[in-house]
Order: C-alpha cells, then structure tokens, then sequence
C-alpha cells in the first residue's frame, strides 16, 4: 500500500516535482490570502495575492530542489530493488542463474589477477521428482527452502550460492587451492547428515555434487568451468 502510494507521488521524471511544488504553492498561498483578505478587509485583497503569490514562487524555489533530490533518492531505491528482484530466484532468495554469472565472472577475473584457485561445486537433490510425486509440490519447495537455508547456514556470506535451475544449485568458491577434494565431499555429506538427523521432514534431504576446479595459469570460462563441474555431477551419480 506504501509502496503503491509512493509510486504515485514520485513521478518517472522527478524534475517534474519543480512544477507540482510551484503550482501547488501558488494555489495554497492564493487560498490562504484570500481567507485573509475576507477576514481582514470583507474582500479579496489584489494586493495580499500578488505579494502572496511572489512568496510562494520564493518558497517553492528553495523547497522544489529538496523535493527532487528526494524523488531521485526515491527513483533509485525503486530501481535497486527492481535490480534486485531480476538477480534473485523468489523461492529460496538465492542468486539465480542471472545473479549467479553476474558475480562469479567478476570472482573469476579476480581469481585470474591474484593467481588464486578455486573450487566450483554443482550440486542437486536426489530424488527430487520422487518428494514432489509422494508429498506434492508445496514439500518440494519447502525441501529446495531448506536445502538453501542448509548452504547458506554452512558456507561463508562471501560465497556465491545460487539456484540455477529446479533442483540444482552452484557455489563458488567452496575452497582454496589448498583444500582437496575429499576434504570437501565429506564437510558436504556430513552438512547433509547433520541436518536429517536433527530434523523431521516426512522426506530426507539427499544431494550428489560435483566439484570443478578453476586453475589460474589455465584459465577457462564460466560455462567451461560450469561443464566440468556438471559432468563431474554427473559421473558421481553413475557411481
């Protein structure tokens, strides 16, 4: 209601609240001389409007720049959360697929200047289709919702975690160069563990990952390093 509310007084041009400020200045200021020429001479006084009116194009010279310098702080904060809402999938207020390339081709050009090594993981839920089909889609969300809460909760806030598509997700980085990759296969799997043994869903929330590797002084692509990933994803469930 606010926000609706805001939208309509905060015009797409705010210069345009110069003119708004001004006229309903002169007609504010007209009103009330009016009223005091009634009260003081029984007539409109010429003269109380003309001088009323001069003051009211005063006043609304100062306070007309105010008004559009908080239009355009207003204007931005609309188009922030606009932007916003574009990078951001609604169900589990990750990155999307959008917000997702975004960050991780600037994390990737300053992996490349620093000369530093990072792992790419691409995750998704197991039997995914099989917690929709038994418990219905509102449990299949709920189950992505916690899955999403379970990798925020359990990796770092400057870690890119995102929901590329239905049931899949990436985050980059999940390591340094100095980690391996058993080392982080099982800090994952036991996430998982921990998580169904502390909580009673009529589901268990089971996922396979694959881990990529973006070397420095082999540079690759976002979508190559997102390919290596996948079919690494994808060789672990053929295990």
């Amino acid at each position: 209601m606010k926000q609706n509310l805001r939208k309509r007084l905060v015009p797409k041009n705010p210069w345009h609240l110069m003119w708004i400020v001004i006229i309903a200045a002169i007609v504010l200021t007209a009103l009330v001389n009016c009223l005091q020429g009634f009260i003081w001479y029984g007539h409109i006084s010429r003269d109380l409007l003309i001088i009323g009116t001069i003051d009211a194009i005063i006043v609304a010279l100062i306070v007309a720049p105010i008004a559009i310098k908080l239009g355009l702080i207003q204007q931005q904060r609309i188009k922030d959360k606009l932007k916003a809402l574009a990078l951001t999938d609604e169900l589990t207020k990750l990155s999307n697929r959008r917000g997702f390339y975004l960050l991780a081709e600037q994390l990737l050009k300053m992996a490349s200047r620093t000369k530093s090594g990072m792992y790419l993981m691409y995750t998704d839920l197991d039997d995914f289709k099989k917690i929709n089909d038994e418990f219905g889609h509102a449990e299949g969300d709920r189950a992505l919702q916690a899955y999403a809460q379970l990798l925020k909760e359990n990796y770092r806030e400057s870690d890119i975690i995102a929901r590329i598509g239905g049931d899949e997700f990436v985050l980059l980085p999940v390591g340094t160069s100095k980690d391996n990759l058993p080392i982080i296969r099982n800090r994952f799997y036991k996430i998982l563990s921990s998580y169904n043994d502390t909580h009673e869903n009529p589901w268990i929330l089971s996922a396979t990952i694959g881990i990529a590797y973006y070397d420095p002084e082999s540079p690759c692509s976002l979508d190559e390093l997102l390919k290596r990933a996948d079919d690494s994803l994808y060789w672990q469930k053929k295990q």
